[in-house]
């Protein structure tokens, strides 16, 4: 029996945009190749798949705010390189839904994963098949806590200011309303501390919404190949404004969230990778690569270097730091990417 949710703008507002219209969006629904929706037990999620079927796989796990857009310039410059590439929205961000009468914890956005790649046509695990994983921010602690359950899947970890051993959070991460909803006056001061937390404007540019015309919604056609550049603060801005559901995904998240004291799972991934644990795992005696922004106040680079090299010998580790704050993804992509693929072309898997 399926959860309630809260549905996504692919239902709540695409229908009502004329075709125009939904392709200036700052997220419009075919901004990617390969693009389906993904029907589960806890709502729609989407997800996208290209380049070529035979290279291997990686995978992305986005962050608490920015939907998967944020790794788009990365995953084709890597499709360019011969890999296929997995992109997918968290529940509540971008294009899928918000389920409800369950906790945003870690259980329930690891097993996302789960669920966006067995929604594949190709095999992307058991039987030999392996893949690897870029995640950014609340995804490594997601990535972790999944390598470390199905760590005979998993070919290389490379994480993008991971959370999930932050030593403190940004203030208003620490709210009392945004651990305790219920305290909120109304739902309008709980999508306030929500909106303060992100650094949204209290709403973006009007949209040309025809509510009582519905559009007959045509079938996903994405790019061949991704050609825009994204304004990620417009994404969230718009993703905060058009998504019913992602005031409510965020606050759990910040409630439930793997962002902090996960030690655990860390080191769960840490002895694989240092050659403690799961001698017959692909990622045993290899190699973590983690990158940080020079100027992050959320992740602190030095601080969480130091917490990771108390679970992961200096052999084991590959620290990079790029320019920015936490949002560094997107504007070093093609940084980011050379360092990857010369990280993955000097190991031997």
């Amino acid at each position: 029996m399926a959860l309630p949710t809260i549905l996504s703008p692919r239902t709540t507002l695409i229908p009502f945009l004329s075709a125009a219209e939904a392709d200036r969006l700052p997220y419009p629904p075919n901004a990617l190749p390969g693009a389906r929706d993904v029907s589960t037990f806890y709502g729609t999620m989407r997800v996208y798949e290209w380049g070529p079927a035979d290279g291997n796989k990686v995978l992305f796990v986005h962050g608490d705010a920015t939907p998967c857009l944020i790794f788009s310039k990365i995953a084709q410059g890597l499709v360019d390189s011969g890999y296929r590439v997995m992109l997918f929205d968290l529940w509540g961000r971008g294009y899928s839904d918000t389920p409800l009468n369950c906790r945003h914890d870690v259980r329930l956005l690891a097993t996302q994963i789960l669920l966006a790649v067995g929604s594949s046509p190709l095999s992307w695990m058991g039987d030999g098949n392996l893949f690897s994983i870029v995640a950014f921010s609340l995804g490594g602690p997601i990535s972790l806590a999944f390598t470390g359950a199905f760590p005979l899947s998993v070919r290389s970890l490379v994480l993008l200011g991971p959370a999930g051993l932050i030593r403190t959070l940004p203030d208003e991460y620490e709210d009392e309303v945004m651990h305790n909803p219920e305290l909120a006056p109304s739902q309008e001061a709980l999508r306030e501390k929500v909106r303060q937390t992100l650094g949204v404007a209290v709403s973006g540019p009007a949209l040309d919404i025809q509510a009582d015309q519905r559009q007959e919604t045509s079938p996903l056609v994405g790019p061949a190949g991704v050609e825009k550049t994204f304004d990620m603060g417009a994404v969230l801005q718009w993703q905060f404004d058009h998504h019913q559901g992602h005031v409510h995904s965020f606050q759990s998240t910040v409630r439930y969230g793997p962002l902090q004291k996960e030690e655990h799972t860390w080191k769960k991934v840490c002895d694989i990778i240092s050659a403690q644990t799961q001698p017959d795992a692909p990622l045993n005696g290899s190699k973590l690569l983690v990158f940080f922004g020079q100027d992050d106040d959320v992740v602190v680079g030095k601080e969480a270097t130091e917490d990771i090299s108390k679970l992961l010998p200096p052999d084991h580790l590959q620290v990079e730091y790029v320019p920015g704050g936490h949002g560094f993804p997107y504007p070093n992509s093609q940084k980011i990417t050379q360092t990857i693929l010369s990280f993955w072309g000097s190991r031997s898997s």
